[in-house]
């Protein structure tokens, strides 16, 4: 299974992200995504994503891009990427003004992924970004 979802179209894999909810998704595919965000250099097309998904996988793109790990100039790409995605105006929704995260309000996203970042926090340092490209080489 780990193979399956590696190979995965990156676009599925934030509809899946997105259709399960930050809340209750695999660890591992969101893990998965991540890396896939900071390491490959693979940016996603969201008109490849259903667009009912498109603010949470918008907002996980956004959110993630913004990592340290991510050199500026790919962060820059990424986010170029997402930009026209973004709703101009985001409906306002009540559950919005308990969310921590001002991003998540900003796309519109219906829910917030800030619990989880503590879980992507080892996948993201250089020490782990050094082991990954040894591995690959």
């Amino acid at each position: 299974m780990k193979r399956l979802v590696r190979e995965m179209a990156l676009e599925r894999m934030l509809g899946d992200v997105a259709r399960q909810g930050f809340a209750r998704v695999d660890p591992k595919l969101l893990r998965v995504v991540a890396e896939r965000l900071w390491y490959t250099g693979e940016v996603p097309n969201l008109a490849k994503v259903r667009a009912a998904l498109r603010p949470d996988a918008g907002y996980l793109v956004d959110r993630l891009a913004r990592f340290n790990v991510l050199p500026k100039e790919r962060k820059l790409r990424l986010l170029s990427a997402i930009r026209p995605f973004q709703p101009a105006s985001p409906a306002h929704n009540a559950a919005a003004a308990g969310r921590k995260d001002p991003l998540a309000v900003a796309w519109g996203a219906s829910m917030d992924l800030t619990s989880r970042l503590g879980e992507l926090m080892p996948y993201q340092t250089r020490q782990y970004a050094a082991d990954k490209a040894k591995v690959a080489a």
